[in-house]
């Protein structure tokens, strides 16, 4: 539509494009927005996947340790073993059991960095002739671990520091801890027959050499003898610090962080006691320390210090040698381990015959046939054997 102006030009109206524009009309304006909703809605939907994923992601690293600490906490109470929980001073507490009527005392030790549940088989064996205890050292099992910075004294130790007791996880202490557990907490009936297995086998010879009085008997499986580490080449130093020590510190990472419960439960990770006829509490038992970070930490602590343990043992051998009427048993299976290799096994056996002609030569030494370090609860009557026999030499005496 033409419109004069009022000079006389000629203008063309703007509504026939405007209409041409809306001829398109709806349909146009529908297409274009469904177009750009199209393209707008593909981030929001990747944005939506990650946002969930992401939760998903968080959800599934901090729920297993969550998961893991609650059920630690139930399973607490209902594994526990019988028997008590004693204050050896300073706050820190160690469980023990002990059956039977004695004197004497047997006295059980577990091995390197394990619980008193390797003696199921054996202490009820034991406990029908005379009493026998059975205990965790620090840290381990359902006991404490060591105070750390306690600056307390204890009047019954002569104001002595804390801080100034042995070295936590070394044979000192652990002699230390067993004459506050047995004679000072609780007053088990003297003589005492010490039972220990590798590291423990030197804490108990510790003790007999520094309370020679408390100690009629010393039976020691399977000892680590003090030139296992020098000897062969470093060989069992690259094993024991390069294979053992990083793979208790892995399974105490993945028991932080309830990798090992879900591990155990799809049957990657087995319990150390398995293939026995030990019962199913101690079995579930543990499996419970398996992911228990404490417990595992302490079995690191154990294997770390063994050097520290080691010096101590040759400077108490200086210091003076156990006595001749003190019966000494030394049981060794005829390898150490028998999925380790033949290089490490005869190393190990080489080492412990050498301690034995150096330091035992008086001594009883058993080698049962066709078992290993575990003899404890793959063979206990191989075991049980010859404790009893020291238990009933004592019972025959003539009473002074």
């Amino acid at each position: 539509m033409r419109r004069r102006t009022a000079n006389g030009e000629t203008t063309v109206n703007q509504a026939h494009g405007e209409n041409r524009s809306d001829s398109h009309g709806p349909h146009h304006h529908h297409h274009h927005q469904q177009t750009h909703n199209t393209q707008s809605s593909r981030p929001g939907i990747l944005s939506q996947i990650f946002s969930w994923g992401w939760k998903i992601a968080v959800v599934a690293l901090i729920a297993p340790p969550f998961l893991n600490y609650a059920s630690l906490k139930n399973e607490e109470m209902h594994l526990k073993p019988e028997g008590q929980l004693y204050d050896i001073g300073w706050g820190q507490r160690l469980f023990m059991k002990c059956q039977g009527d004695g004197p004497p005392t047997v006295i059980l030790d577990a091995p390197t960095g394990m619980s008193s549940d390797v003696w199921s088989l054996v202490w009820p064996e034991i406990a029908n002739v005379t009493r026998v205890c059975i205990f965790d050292r620090a840290g381990l099992g359902y006991s404490d671990r060591p105070r750390e910075n306690f600056t307390s004294t204890d009047g019954s130790e002569g104001k002595s520091n804390y801080r100034n007791r042995w070295e936590p996880f070394t044979v000192e202490r652990m002699a230390d801890d067993m004459r506050h557990l047995f004679t000072l907490s609780s007053q088990q009936p003297k003589p005492f027959i010490l039972v220990g297995s590798e590291l423990s086998a030197l804490s108990a010879y510790f003790y007999a050499q520094m309370h020679e009085n408390d100690v009629t008997g010393l039976v020691m499986i399977n000892p680590i003898a003090d030139e296992l580490f020098d000897s062969d080449n470093g060989l069992w130093s690259r094993y024991w610090f390069g294979k053992i020590i990083p793979d208790l510190q892995l399974l105490q990472f993945g028991a932080s962080l309830g990798i090992s419960r879900i591990a155990i439960h799809f049957g990657f990770l087995e319990q150390p006691l398995r293939e026995t006829s030990i019962t199913e509490q101690v079995k579930n038992r543990q499996k419970y320390l398996l992911c228990h970070p404490k417990h595992l930490s302490s079995a690191v602590d154990e294997h770390h210090f063994i050097n520290e343990s080691i010096s101590q043992i040759r400077l108490a051998r200086i210091m003076k040698n156990l006595p001749s009427n003190m019966t000494t048993t030394v049981i060794s299976g005829n390898m150490y381990d028998k999925t380790l290799s033949r290089e490490l096994n005869e190393a190990w056996a080489r080492s412990e015959r050498k301690m034995i002609q150096k330091f035992f030569s008086n001594a009883h030494h058993i080698i049962i046939n066709g078992v290993d370090h575990h003899m404890m609860y793959k063979k206990p009557a191989a075991v049980i054997k010859p404790i009893l026999e020291i238990v009933q030499n004592w019972k025959d005496q003539p009473s002074v």
